[in-house]
């Protein structure tokens, strides 16, 4: 599973540098909400690198940064 995520990220690494910050944090958030979605419902096998703790712990840790960095995005001054 983060073989599949680390292209994405640089896509949207690529995003932020070309086109703005607030689309690339969304963009992120949206990734991270679904590797932990994804955290949730595959087993550790399946996701392999992304799982590091217990799966409530990681799914926790995804979701909390998909929230902040969503809402860090739509933030005015960015």
């Amino acid at each position: 599973m983060l073989i599949l995520s680390l292209p994405v990220l640089a896509g949207i690494v690529l995003v932020g540098i070309f086109v703005g910050a607030p689309l690339a944090g969304g963009m992120l958030a949206i990734l991270l909400g679904v590797l932990a979605l994804l955290r949730a419902v595959l087993p550790v096998r399946a996701v392999g690198a992304l799982a590091v703790r217990s799966r409530g712990l990681d799914v926790g840790v995804l979701a909390l940064l998909a929230i902040g960095i969503a809402v860090l995005s739509v933030s005015p001054n960015l």
